[in-house]
């Protein structure tokens, strides 16, 4: 594997090993409550020296699907957990997004995005 996959190959382990669900691709169905690990803009920059980079990725925070109350509920509650679960190697850039409603599997998700910095060596 190459040296972008790995680091987010390394970010979801360490996610999942919180007990969360995560995915590192786009799946054709999504399964919530799920992270969905996204590839930021812009995707890589490079940094002050020759071979360091810094990737830039989207959680994706999908809760399950509930009344609009519980959704809300579920939905912070996801935050929380993935805040306390992100990794002290990965800076949150922008803080956590507004929510919005996520359209897949023909139904409307609770969603919210969180973006990481990852600084990577290629």
């Amino acid at each position: 594997m190459g040296f972008i996959t790995d680091a987010r190959a390394q970010l979801k382990t360490d996610l999942v090993a919180a007990g969360l669900n995560v995915v590192d691709f786009i799946p054709a169905r999504i399964t919530p409550p799920v992270i969905l690990i996204n590839a930021g803009s812009p995707y890589l920059e490079p940094k002050s020296l020759a071979n360091e980079y810094t990737l830039n990725l989207e959680l994706v925070l999908v809760s399950q699907n509930a009344t609009n109350e519980m959704a809300t509920q579920n939905l912070d509650a996801l935050i929380e957990e993935v805040l306390n679960a992100i990794p002290a190697y990965a800076v949150i850039t922008n803080g956590v997004g507004q929510p919005y409603g996520l359209g897949t599997n023909n139904a409307d998700y609770l969603s919210a995005n969180i973006s990481l910095n990852l600084i990577i060596t290629i």
